[in-house]
C-alpha cells in the first residue's frame, strides 16, 4: 500500500527508477563507446547483409513522436542483428534542409506597410533576435543539429555519431558523389520534394534519349541565320531502338519552336521548355541563359531533310502532324493541306525492325494494328493512342529485332535497348534528357515552367 495514492497526488517513483537506469545505461554506453563500429572488424558471412534506412529529417525545427515511431524500426532491427553477433554500422545524419514554406524570411518584423506574420520558430522559445539569424540559412546547420543529435541520444539511438554529417554544399565530400536527376523548382531556387508540391506528389524524373537529326544544308531562308552552325531537330524518344525504321519527323505545323545554341557548333531546334530543361542539364552554351537564335513555328521545318541516326533511310522529312504536344517532350516526334510534297513521302515504304509473332507476320505491326482499328486519320486520336499502346507494350516484351538492326538482329527488344542507347551517346547522335513523367506545381507559387528535370549533385539538398 505504499505506493497507493494516499492524497490525491499521483506517484512516480517507478516512472523514475526505470528513468534512472536508463540514464545510467545511456552513460555506460557512451563512455564505453559500444556502438563503434568498423567495418573490417568482421565482414558479413554469405546471407548475412543487412541495410535499414531512415529518411533524412528536414531540419526545420525540432525531430517529433513522428520521427521516433518511423526511427524505431530501423532501431530495433539493428538491435537484433547486434545481439545476434552481426557487425552493425549504424551512422548518424542530422541533415540541414530547411523546406521553403518553412524559412524565416517572411517571420520577421516587417515595416508597418506589411502585416507581421506568426513566427513559427517561437514555439521553441527563440527571441526575435534568435529568429532573425535564421533568414541566414547556415545558422539552420549551427542550431537544430545538435539539438536533434541529444534528442536521438536520448532515444536510445544506438549509433556511431563518428559518421554523422550534413547533407549541404557546406560537407564538399558529401557533395561531390555524382549526378542525379531531381525534380527541381527554378522560381524556389531548389529541388521540389513531395511535400513541397500542390499537385504532382509522387512524379518522378522520366529519361529520354534525345535523338539529334542533323539539318541537311543549303538551309531555307528562315534558318539562313545558322549558316555555319551543325542544326539539329532533336526529338526525345523512350524507343530509341526504333530508330532503324524511321521515315521521318514530326512537327505541330503552329506550334511554337526556337533554334537554340547547346554550344559553340551545336544548335538543337526544340521548344522554350524543353530548351530550360536542357540548360539545368549542363546542355547549354550560356548556362542559365538558353539562347535562341531564331523563333520559328512549326511550319517553318516542313520539309526539311533531315540525317537520321540509325535510319536505312539516307535523307528523310519534317512532316506535320495535329497531335505533337510542345508541353511534352521536344516538340519534335521520332497532311496535304500544309503544302507536303509528294517526294517528301512517296519514295519510303514501312522498314520492318521488330517481330511481334501476334501481330499476323510480325513484321509490320503497326500497319496491322491500324488496319484492324480501321484508323483512317490521324485525327483518330484514341485509336491512335491504343494503337501504340497495343505495340509498343508487345514490342517491348515480345518483341525481337529484325536484320535491319545489324548486329542486334534476333535480340530481344528490352535487351537490344540499353545497348543501342549506349551506342547512339557513345557516338554523339543523341544526348541523354530528362523531364517530369507528369506535370508538377509548387505549393509555393505558380509558373509556366514550375518543375524542371535538373542535375543535382547526389545528396545535395539546396539550390544550384
Amino acid at each position: 500500500m505504499a505506493n497507493k495514492e494516499m492524497d490525491g497526488a499521483k506517484n512516480y517513483s517507478r516512472r523514475n527508477k526505470l528513468l534512472e537506469i536508463e540514464r545510467t545505461v545511456q552513460t555506460w554506453w557512451e563512455e564505453n563507446d559500444v556502438f563503434r563500429a568498423e567495418s573490417f572488424e568482421k565482414p558479413p558471412e554469405p546471407g548475412e547483409k543487412f541495410f535499414g534506412n531512415f529518411p533524412y529529417p528536414y531540419m526545420n525545427g525540432k525531430l517529433h513522436l513522428g520521427h521516433a515511431f518511423s526511427l524505431s524500426k530501423v532501431e530495433f532491427a539493428a538491435a537484433y542483428h547486434r545481439l545476434r553477433g552481426a557487425n552493425v554500422e549504424r551512422f548518424g545524419n542530422p541533415p540541414v534542409f530547411p523546406s521553403k514554406e518553412d524559412q524565416i524570411v517572411n517571420e520577421v518584423p516587417e515595416p508597418e506597410s506589411r502585416k507581421t506574420e506568426p513566427v513559427k520558430v517561437k514555439k521553441f522559445g527563440l527571441s526575435d533576435a534568435e529568429i532573425s539569424k535564421f533568414q541566414d540559412p547556415s545558422h539552420w546547420l549551427i542550431y537544430f543539429p545538435p539539438i536533434a543529435k541529444e534528442e536521438l541520444k536520448a532515444f536510445g539511438l544506438g549509433c556511431d555519431w563518428r559518421r554523422s554529417f550534413i547533407a549541404t554544399d557546406m560537407n564538399p565530400f558529401y557533395d561531390c558523389q555524382g549526378l542525379r536527376y531531381a525534380i527541381y523548382s527554378p522560381l524556389d531556387g531548389q529541388p521540389c520534394g513531395d511535400h513541397d508540391r500542390a499537385s504532382g506528389e509522387g512524379v518522378q524524373p522520366q529519361e529520354y534519349t534525345l535523338v539529334k537529326m542533323e539539318v541537311v544544308p543549303p538551309f531555307p531562308a528562315k534558318l539562313g541565320a545558322l549558316e555555319g552552325k551543325r542544326v539539329f531537330l532533336a526529338a526525345a524518344t523512350l524507343r530509341p531502338e526504333t530508330m532503324y525504321g524511321q521515315t521521318n519527323a514530326w512537327v505541330l505545323a503552329e506550334g511554337k519552336y526556337g533554334a537554340y545554341e547547346i554550344s559553340e557548333t551545336d544548335v538543337f531546334v526544340i521548344t522554350e521548355k524543353a530548351a530550360l530543361n536542357l540548360d539545368y542539364q549542363n546542355l547549354s552554351r550560356v548556362p542559365e541563359k538558353p539562347t535562341c537564335l531564331v523563333e520559328l513555328i512549326g511550319q517553318d521545318l516542313i520539309g526539311l531533310p533531315l540525317r537520321s541516326p540509325l535510319s536505312v533511310n539516307e535523307i528523310i522529312y519534317t512532316l506535320p502532324m495535329m497531335n505533337v504536344l510542345t508541353d511534352k517532350g521536344t516538340g519534335i516526334v521520332t497532311c496535304s493541306k500544309f503544302g507536303v510534297k509528294d517526294e517528301w513521302i512517296l519514295p519510303f515504304e514501312v522498314v520492318p525492325i521488330i517481330n511481334i509473332p501476334e501481330f499476323g507476320d510480325g513484321d509490320k505491326s503497326a500497319e496491322k494494328v491500324c488496319m484492324d482499328l480501321n484508323i483512317q486519320s490521324q485525327k483518330e486520336k484514341e485509336k491512335l493512342a491504343e494503337a501504340k499502346r497495343l505495340t509498343y507494350l508487345k514490342g517491348f516484351t515480345e518483341g525481337r529485332m529484325l536484320a535491319v538492326a545489324g548486329e542486334y538482329a534476333g535480340m530481344k527488344v528490352q535487351d537490344a535497348k540499353p545497348l543501342i542507347r549506349n551506342t547512339l551517346l557513345e557516338n554523339s547522335q543523341a544526348v541523354s534528357y530528362s523531364e517530369p513523367e507528369k506535370k508538377v506545381m509548387s505549393r509555393v507559387c505558380c509558373g509556366p515552367y514550375r518543375s524542371m528535370v535538373h542535375y543535382i549533385s547526389r545528396g545535395l539538398l539546396h539550390a544550384w
